[in-house]
């Protein structure tokens, strides 16, 4: 198959096209004929070496988590899924396999969930990393209760983009009170999505805005930016409310300071990231959140596979609004 491989860390300079193996699934896995490829800023800190401290990188190495598209093989063992259906999934790759950066990717079968008929493939691969991130942070980790979030006030820091634009729907889909803070260009998206109170970081003063709209404190505030650019939220949080930032790992601060720090305060201090085993139940209903209008996709941007590195250079500069998906195939 063909794939965009590196063989070594680097600049996006070193992510090259070339012929490998086609993987082969094992017990329980599922091989998937990729039609699209969502691009995550864990893509390029992963291109970077960022990731050497969860996995060593062996080369040639396959970058990307999401995909979208066909079933094209079904290991030993696997049930409730046949070859040709449309299914989305975050990869094995955060288990050391290769990426969805390529034609095909191996994923176990508790990761890989089923298309909506009214879902398009670069929709579907634009989900997996992002909206389980915002969803475990809130619901699964955050103390917000999926069902029933009414009357609670939650703030995300960084709204606009891929993970802040689920964060802000899914809070308010639970029936919070949500607010969230972004760049003077992207006020009106953010007020398109329902957030109640919008907060330019560029004009106005976080702290003092958000005092006046909780003024009791945040039940819930979820920096999904980095804690340079919110460095005294833990005043912004009540007694007894959720501080979750989501590790960048490149500007997260001390973390067991951090805890103490929340726990001095009676606050529950959390740093939460993306866990995908067993994740395809929650993939499947964020996805009827969206088939149903409850979630709003953000502004896609899709490039095809052999501009993967146009793709980095873009996320990497930290202010893409939504999301980008690389075409792999026409299927």
């Amino acid at each position: 198959m063909f794939a965009m491989i590196i063989e070594e860390t680097g600049g996006p300079e070193v992510l090259k096209m070339a012929e490998v193996a086609t993987p082969e699934p094992g017990p329980g896995q599922v091989r998937v004929r990729i039609a699209c490829a969502g691009v995550n800023p864990a893509d390029w800190k992963n291109r970077q070496g960022m990731l050497a401290m969860y996995r060593p990188y062996v080369f040639p190495y396959v970058i990307g988590f999401d995909a979208a598209g066909l079933v094209d093989k079904l290991g030993p063992g696997v049930t409730g899924l046949a070859v040709g259906d449309r299914v989305f999934t975050p990869t094995n790759h955060g288990q050391g396999g290769w990426g969805s950066y390529a034609e095909c990717a191996i994923a176990d079968a508790d990761r890989v969930a089923k298309m909506p008929a009214t879902l398009r493939y670069e929709q579907a691969a634009a989900l997996p990393v992002a909206t389980l991130t915002a969803w475990q942070a809130l619901f699964d980790r955050g103390g917000l209760d999926v069902s029933n979030a009414s009357g609670k006030r939650v703030m995300i820091h960084g709204g606009a983009g891929g993970l802040g634009g689920f964060a802000v729907q899914f809070a308010r889909w639970a029936g919070a009170r949500v607010a969230a803070t972004c760049s003077t260009a992207n006020v009106e998206y953010l007020q398109s999505l329902g957030v109640e109170r919008v907060i330019d970081y560029r004009s106005e003063d976080i702290t003092a805005a958000v005092t006046a709209w909780a003024p009791g404190g945040l039940d819930y505030l979820m920096d999904a930016v980095g804690v340079s650019t919110l460095p005294n939220g833990l005043d912004l949080v009540r007694t007894g409310g959720t501080f979750v930032s989501i590790p960048t790992l490149v500007d997260d601060g001390d973390i067991p300071a951090a805890a103490a720090a929340g726990a001095a305060r009676g606050v529950n201090r959390v740093f939460s990231t993306m866990t995908d085993a067993g994740c395809a139940p929650t993939l499947a209903q964020i996805a009827q959140l969206v088939v149903d209008g409850h979630v709003r996709l953000p502004p896609l941007r899709v490039l095809p596979l052999a501009e993967a590195a146009e793709a980095h250079r873009l996320s990497q500069t930290g202010h893409v609004r939504g999301k980008m998906v690389l075409r792999v195939a026409d299927l």
